[in-house]
């Protein structure tokens, strides 16, 4: 039985701002989405982001610090060889559920994967695994898994566009919080919900929305951990769902719901707008460099300049990076874990630590740059970099002052960092990344068979790219 005692909140909890029927349109969507609505290059776009994905997720799971304490973890909560649902290099041995959570976890351990500007997030971390294991659960074909991967991704990135900054100024990450609603999402698509169905699922992922920014005092291995807790928790939610379990009805624009609780300035303004028509998830853009997005392009600046001026360690005096009012709370906070990182979280969220690297090192450095968190080199220059809040500056872009040593300046600044719309990755580099983050745990064989199945992806059975993952 199904929750069909769906009110208007009461107390006022549908404000001016936060109109009465979202979380019913989000459902329809949901319940009413079709293949043939997505345009060839949406599909086209979901195959990129898939296998940038996987890519990070499968290098992740073989190569980054917190990836066998996290699968030790779930195979003590699970037990041996109780599932038959697939975790990247790791086999087939899973519960759907930690296995959605594994392979979420690992996409975000490198900080490496997808982002989505206006919803300041990381969809693709929660949306593909959750369509993925429940794609194997299900037997799906491949078109059912890329429509419920789009889904999923429409959903968290509306949410998360809805939530805004106002999401991290009250400490919440939007990942996990807006993650678990498109997770939900996507794993009632492939069961085929009903809209009351999906109504519930979401009403009870509303009580399993979480994710705190505080990771960022000590560097810790909570925000690798977010996108694998909302993938977890849509499972329990859509499971519940699916048994009759009632949810909280409009969990979205209620009194108490999402854009309320989790926002300082949450808004459903433009939330639904062009649902089914418009698919804002395209403009997700894939990283160039595995830190925060929001140091990206000072990043890009800096490594730029760097390459035309000789000498530069004796040259440069100073750098003075203006961020965005949005950003700098979350990489630029003078701490003294960000003006002097010990960790690889505290480095990968620190625009001193990027703009030091950057500059000694260029921007093709990778992973490696976090081989030097004891430099002494980069722990001087370090402090030669100051950051300050620019009204003028908007989103992801940075200006960058450059104080040489003879006394000159040069101030330069990027708006759309590399990966952006407007300064996309093309396939070639898609594909660059992908076998670069994945040369340590796929052969080149398997790494080619892997590009060639997600090609064809809507021609195929999800069975076809499991079997080589």
């Amino acid at each position: 039985m199904t929750n069909t005692n769906k009110k208007t909140p009461q107390n006022g909890a549908a404000t001016s701002n936060c109109g009465a029927n979202i979380t019913a349109d989000l459902c329809r969507f949901i319940v009413d989405a079709k293949y043939e609505m997505l345009a060839p290059s949406h599909i086209e776009k979901l195959k990129d982001l898939i296998v940038d994905h996987i890519g990070i997720a499968a290098g992740a799971a073989a190569g980054a610090d917190s990836s066998e304490p996290f699968l030790k973890a779930v195979r003590a909560l699970q037990g041996e060889g109780t599932g038959r649902s697939t975790v990247y290099t790791k086999g087939r041995s899973f519960l759907p559920q930690w296995a959605g959570f594994l392979n979420a976890a690992y996409s975000h351990s490198f900080d490496f994967d997808d982002t989505h500007a206006a919803s300041i997030l990381h969809p693709g971390a929660t949306a593909i695994p959750a369509a993925l294991a429940q794609a194997e659960l299900s037997r799906s074909d491949g078109k059912s898994f890329l429509l419920a991967v789009a889904v999923g991704y429409e959903i968290t990135t509306r949410l998360g566009r809805g939530l805004n900054y106002g999401g991290y100024a009250r400490g919440f990450h939007n990942t996990a919080t807006a993650g678990v609603f498109g997770a939900t999402a996507a794993i009632s698509k492939l069961r085929n919900f009903s809209q009351a169905q999906v109504a519930d699922a979401l009403g009870l992922a509303l009580s399993r929305a979480s994710g705190s920014m505080q990771f960022l005092a000590n560097g810790a291995w909570n925000k690798r951990l977010h996108p694998g807790f909302a993938v977890h928790d849509a499972f329990v939610a859509a499971t519940l769902a699916e048994a009759g379990v009632m949810g909280a009805a409009d969990p979205i624009e209620g009194q108490y719901g999402l854009l309320h609780a989790y926002s300082a300035t949450g808004t459903a303004e433009g939330l639904t707008e062009g649902l089914g028509k418009e698919w804002i998830f395209a403009a997700t853009a894939l990283k160039p460099f595995p830190s925060c997005r929001m140091t990206h392009a000072a990043t890009e600046v800096v490594a730029n300049v760097a390459a035309t001026v000789r000498e530069k360690e004796n040259e440069i005096d100073g750098f003075t990076v203006e961020l965005s009012p949005g950003c700098f709370p979350i990489v630029a906070t003078e701490i003294p874990n960000k003006l002097q990182p010990q960790t690889v979280v505290d480095a990968q969220f620190s625009i001193y630590y990027q703009v030091a690297i950057a500059w000694l090192h260029g921007s093709g450095i990778g992973w490696a740059m976090y081989e030097k968190l004891a430099d002494a080199e980069v722990l001087a220059l370090c402090r030669r970099v100051t950051a300050v809040v620019a009204d003028d500056v908007r989103d992801l872009e940075a200006r960058v002052t450059f104080r040489f040593a003879d006394g000159t300046t040069m101030t330069q600044g990027i708006v759309y960092p590399l990966g952006e719309d407007k300064h996309p990755f093309s396939r070639e580099q898609v594909h660059a990344k992908f076998l670069g983050v994945t040369s340590t745990c796929y052969s080149e064989d398997t790494q080619r068979k892997i590009l060639d199945t997600v090609k064809i992806t809507d021609e195929i059975d999800v069975e076809e790219l499991l079997q080589i993952l």
